[in-house]
């Protein structure tokens, strides 16, 4: 009998020594994915990728928080520990918001709301192409956003005109008289109100990035909207292919010439866009910085909440509307299984974000992002509604 509970202790030892350890390595990981984007990629890109994996850890971790209440309590204090530790990156990357209540009138006559879409030229990802025209023009009509930041949008009003989306187009020519097209990019800004475009320094050094800058009088208030698209990744279809090949649930072995490529192929090109975004966010920052009242700041990151360049960003005094309104974290890519959060809409001045949704239609490999704000104080005469400006020019 002494023996049998001498192997039993024994193992009951060993277990928790096991358990215990699984749980530390688990919050380090934890720890370092938080804070991994203040690390300049310039310094060291390895840096940014362990915090492209903060949901996972924060996952896991809350898992081993649960279990070790009837297990381990004392590791469990530890886990409520590292979740203050990381509490500023973890609630951006994974915020708590509970409940959303109705706009009330009051509110609705200062709301406004602003869509950010990477529509991927219209190239419908699905594969339909109905006669009557694209299910990515309908959706931003359903949605009767107030400004429209469109990222890798082919032109397409006046001579680029599709015919078999001309409905379409000409329902987006009423509802969108303002509208602006960049020289770099396809990048495309759509407004119901009067807007001017701003006179950004050079950037033609970003290879794949662009940003575009512009003001906007929204029912009387003057905002700074910026439209962006980061550095991408610049994986080939063979990178996405050997990608979605080693992430199969059959292929649990995986070559050693397999990883190999991984690294020289995919890894070396996330840590060069890494380095590219950050002075990419640099640069924004410096041009934020040259502006003063309403911002908003929205578009494609290609890049998590909470990494370098994120944070940049948003050191020019910005928020975030996603973690100020939503709940949980949820990806905005869908492609390929790199199912990471990369769009954002950032913001700053006298009005805030009310709700922010995330719409799951698949028809880009992006989802849409629509974010209603509210602004802090009406402005005197001003109702809600579209106010055209005669000085301003239409269709640029």
């Amino acid at each position: 009998m002494s023996a049998a509970l001498g192997i039993w202790h024994t193992g009951r030892s060993l277990f928790r020594i096991l358990w215990a350890t699984l749980n530390i390595l688990c919050v380090m990981a934890m720890f370092v994915a938080s804070y991994a984007g203040y690390i300049d990629p310039a310094a060291c890109a390895w840096a940014q990728l362990p915090g492209m994996t903060l949901p996972i850890w924060i996952a896991v971790v809350f898992f081993l928080f649960v279990v070790n209440l009837f297990i381990m309590r004392r590791m469990a204090i530890v886990d409520v520990i590292t979740f203050i530790l990381c509490a500023g990156p973890v609630f951006t990357v994974c915020p708590v918001n509970f409940g959303h209540r109705k706009l009330t009138e009051a509110e609705k006559a200062r709301s406004f709301t602003v869509l950010t879409y990477n529509v991927i030229n219209f190239t419908d990802q699905q594969g339909e192409n109905p006669e009557w025209g694209n299910r990515m023009l309908s959706y931003i009509l359903s949605t009767d956003a107030d400004i429209v930041c469109l990222q890798e949008a082919i032109p397409i009003m006046g001579k680029y005109r599709n015919r078999a989306w001309q409905s379409q187009l000409d329902s987006i020519h009423a509802r969108y008289p303002y509208y602006e097209q960049s020289r770099h990019n396809y990048d495309m800004i759509m407004s119901k109100y009067p807007l001017e475009t701003i006179k950004i320094p050079p950037h033609d050094k970003w290879d794949t990035g662009n940003y575009s800058a512009y003001d906007i009088d929204i029912q009387g208030h003057p905002v700074t909207v910026v439209n962006c698209h980061l550095q991408s990744i610049g994986l080939t279809p063979s990178d996405k292919e050997l990608y979605l090949e080693l992430t199969e649930k059959e292929n649990i072995r995986t070559s050693r010439q397999e990883i190999s490529k991984v690294k020289n192929d995919i890894i070396s090109k996330l840590l060069e866009a890494f380095r590219q975004r950050a002075q990419q966010a640099r640069d924004i920052r410096n041009f934020l910085d040259t502006r003063q009242g309403n911002i908003i700041l929205a578009g494609d990151f290609n890049d998590v909440p909470g990494s370098y360049a994120y944070r940049t960003v948003c050191s020019a005094e910005l928020r975030d509307a996603y973690a100020d309104c939503a709940f949980g974290a949820r990806a905005t890519y869908n492609a390929n299984r790199f199912y990471f959060h990369i769009d954002q809409v950032l913001y700053r001045g006298d009005f805030k974000a009310f709700n922010i949704i995330r719409n799951k239609v698949k028809y880009s490999d992006h989802y849409p992002l629509l974010t209603t704000f509210v602004w802090n104080t009406a402005t005197e005469g001003v109702d809600g509604t579209t106010d055209s400006n005669p000085e301003l020019p239409k269709n640029h």
